[in-house]
């Protein structure tokens, strides 16, 4: 039996409940766009209240991510509930709106490692199920609540409705014809000497349901200073791509078979 057929009935779990972890992470999104969107228009008062927020010494210093904000020893539950007491502050000063839009993204970072990524890395799929329903909400509230930006970018967009095509993009349209990916297809395809050949290649990640399934692609990708490597996964129903580590991408390779 092909890999990404194996253990099927193993892909879900009844605990693990995929739209309320998506809802909390859309609302950190949300509220680190409202505040950023609000600063906006005093960058010099951002600036300073920014400034003045780093000055804090209870403010920890070092790279912004998940392992700097919560460390071995510290709990990342009594983390996430301080990042909602400053949600449920009704101040809305400038500092407080830094304030928010610094915990909102710290809140993402500690969400992200330490209530979807560690606790889903053994359920195959679940994680990106997260990552792509909270992008479709925060998306639907973005295109309701902040405006775009009148750039040339989008000048067209602002001078009328635009007919939509009557068949999907060429990346969008389902392959007619796939094969399963073998273990050692798999490390080919993340091999260093194949990885531009992945940006050409595109997917049908597999499911027992309608809403498992979908046709995916690698936009980009990049390695990080220490080596590791992010794989941008654009999938077909959501509009921006997802961040995908090496682990991520085996786990997504290994439910989805190949365009031929």
């Amino acid at each position: 039996m092909p890999p990404s057929r194996q253990s099927k009935g193993k892909r879900r779990d009844p605990g693990i409940d995929i739209e309320a972890l998506a809802q909390q992470k859309a609302k950190y999104f949300r509220i680190h766009a409202e505040e950023t969107h609000f600063l906006a228009s005093d960058p010099t008062a951002r600036d300073k209240a920014i400034a003045k927020l780093y000055q804090n010494p209870e403010v920890k210093k070092g790279p912004f991510c998940a392992n700097t904000l919560v460390g071995l020893d510290d709990d990342p539950d009594a983390f996430l509930r301080a990042v909602d007491e400053v949600f449920e502050n009704p101040d809305r000063s400038i500092d407080q709106r830094v304030i928010r839009m610094h915990a909102a993204m710290s809140g993402l970072l500690v969400f992200n490692q330490h209530k979807i990524k560690k606790p889903l890395s053994n359920y195959k799929g679940l994680e990106w199920k997260v990552h792509a329903r909270s992008h479709k909400i925060h998306n639907e509230w973005m295109n309701k609540n902040i405006p775009a930006p009148h750039t040339r970018l989008n000048a067209f967009a602002l001078q009328g409705p635009v007919q939509k095509p009557l068949t999907p993009p060429p990346s969008r349209v389902a392959p007619t014809s796939t094969k399963p990916l073998t273990p050692n297809a798999v490390d080919g395809i993340l091999s260093k000497a194949k990885r531009d050949d992945l940006l050409k290649m595109r997917f049908v990640l597999e499911g027992n349901i309608a809403e498992d399934r979908g046709v995916w692609e690698v936009e980009s990708y990049c390695m990080k200073r220490s080596g590791d490597v992010v794989y941008n996964v654009l999938f077909e129903d959501v509009d921006e791509p997802i961040p995908h580590d090496e682990a991520d991408m085996r786990l997504l390779l290994h439910d989805s078979l190949v365009a031929v």
